[in-house]
């Protein structure tokens, strides 16, 4: 008997949010048994599938595709997850959850005005800069301070371990 292959191209839906992203692919006539959802280890989602479409005397039939998606280092791979019903596939990739660090008072930055970070959200190595300009600035202020106070020791004091 012979086989032949009908490859086609499953429509998908994006759907992004700020916790996870959502990709939904339109597969009606497919069961579950015949779907196939793998995360490779160099970061590849694979979404493939093959079912029969029609088998003769002489000949079978069958529609198949397969699909690929670079998945970033932003999603938990091992929380992702997939659920197919009514002809849908879905898959809901959370990502990871990185900490922001809002600016110390009056030290500018994306803030809202009652100084919380602010929901659109500044990047981690932003704020991280940010922390680090404001942490050497400190310490400029506090080397120049500790320097202003030994000046005046030295001249007001009558300390001789200083000289």
């Amino acid at each position: 008997m012979e086989t032949s292959y009908e490859d086609f191209e499953p429509s998908c839906k994006w759907r992004r949010d700020q916790n996870c992203d959502k990709l939904e692919v339109h597969l009606s006539g497919f069961r579950r048994q015949q779907l196939k959802v793998e995360i490779h280890s160099s970061g590849i989602l694979e979404i493939s599938g093959e079912r029969l479409m029609d088998e003769g005397k002489s000949k079978r039939i069958i529609s198949r595709f397969r699909k690929e998606f670079p998945i970033s280092e932003d999603y938990q791979r091992t929380q992702i997850h997939a659920k197919f019903y009514n002809g849908i596939l879905h898959l809901v990739m959370p990502k990871e959850i990185v900490p922001t660090i809002s600016s110390p008072a009056g030290g500018g930055g994306d803030e809202d005005n009652d100084g919380k970070a602010s929901s659109s959200g500044t990047s981690y190595l932003t704020c991280l800069m940010k922390l680090n300009k404001n942490i050497a600035l400190d310490i400029m202020i506090l080397a120049i301070s500790l320097a202003i106070v030994v000046a005046y020791v030295k001249k007001y004091c009558q300390c001789s371990s200083l000289e």
